[in-house]
């Protein structure tokens, strides 16, 4: 999804108009909240719903738990909350590849979000940058190509088969005419961790995960994704620019609930959520400021976007060649 189209979102979001609020929601919360994040610590998955849990807990008055349950894909973190009850004290955090990616990837999988999940807040967009080491002796994609064909047994790493890393970098190797081997890693962070340590070559990371590595100097970024350059690095190009536009993928993270939650419940904590992203300084400190686009809407408009970005995601697994390791 494009920075557009995120943008979009954000400016075509209705007003939520909702009427006497039920018990259920009069009540919500009356216990701690769990989030479940279906990564390892480090990525941005984990950053952005941490942030957004303290302020969930000081705005609802109530403790918020952050739980990393990373593994199968997300799968196992995405069972834990449709399992859990559904009165909206477990909620999941994720980005765009449980719902897009895994299902334009996978013949099938251990869970259907119509079936086991709803939609309940859009909280980010973000860029994705091409990262490698700063000891890379190359300043573009042009000479990252040139460098791998002199090279042997190199890998990129992903968050995931089914992760945008994973389309960007099958996308990149058939546009590059180069090999490389995929390494999936469980989040965005050890994937990172193995590019600082030079066990892979590159990897694909959102700007909360680099932007500490890239201002020590410990990592370059050779592009970004979206319309348009991050203005945390404007002297990155995008995708598009360095002539790599197939390659274009950006990522969106949100909340969604157990199937079942009342609906009341769950626009109480869009609502929420749509507060937080209000509050200017908030959104600064945390999100603009790291290159992320603030993003609210309607479940419906979540769902909406989520069958859109499906056919796209589709359509580029063909181009790419993607394939389940």
């Amino acid at each position: 999804m494009t920075t557009r189209r995120a943008l979009s979102l954000a400016v075509l979001s209705l007003p939520l108009v909702l009427g006497a609020p039920s018990a259920s929601a009069q009540a919500f919360p009356s216990k701690p909240i769990r989030i479940i994040i279906p990564y390892a610590p480090g990525g941005t998955t984990d950053i952005v719903g941490r942030r957004m849990g303290q302020r969930l807990s000081e705005v609802l008055g109530q403790p918020v738990v952050v739980e990393n349950r990373a593994g199968g894909n997300t799968a196992i973190g995405v069972d834990v909350v449709a399992k859990s009850p559904a009165d909206g004290h477990t909620l999941l955090f994720t980005n765009d590849a449980t719902f897009v990616g895994n299902p334009a990837l996978y013949p099938s999988l251990p869970y259907n979000m119509q079936r086991d999940l709803v939609p309940v807040a859009p909280v980010t967009y973000v860029a994705l940058a091409l990262a490698v080491n700063a000891s890379v002796p190359v300043k573009d994609l042009n000479e990252l190509v040139a460098y791998i064909k002199t090279q042997k047994s190199l890998g990129y790493g992903s968050f995931g088969a089914g992760s945008q890393p994973h389309i960007m970098g099958e996308m990149f190797k058939k546009i590059a005419g180069v090999d490389l081997v995929h390494v999936p890693y469980k989040g965005a962070g050890p994937a990172v961790t193995d590019v600082l340590g030079g066990q892979i070559l590159f990897t694909f990371p959102a700007f909360p995960t680099i932007m500490g590595h890239m201002s020590a100097g410990k990592v370059k970024l050779l592009a970004v994704s979206g319309d348009k350059r991050v203005p945390v690095a404007p002297q990155v190009p995008t995708m598009t620019e360095a002539g790599f536009k197939d390659m274009d993928l950006g990522a969106w993270y949100a909340f969604f609930a157990p199937a079942g939650t009342p609906r009341d419940v769950v626009m109480k904590i869009n609502a929420t959520v749509a507060g937080i992203l209000s509050d200017r300084d908030f959104v600064e400190k945390n999100m603009t400021s790291q290159g992320m686009v603030p993003m609210t809407g309607t479940p419906e408009q979540m769902n909406a976007m989520i069958k859109t970005d499906i056919d796209r995601m589709v359509q580029m697994v063909k181009r790419s060649g993607a394939k389940v390791e």
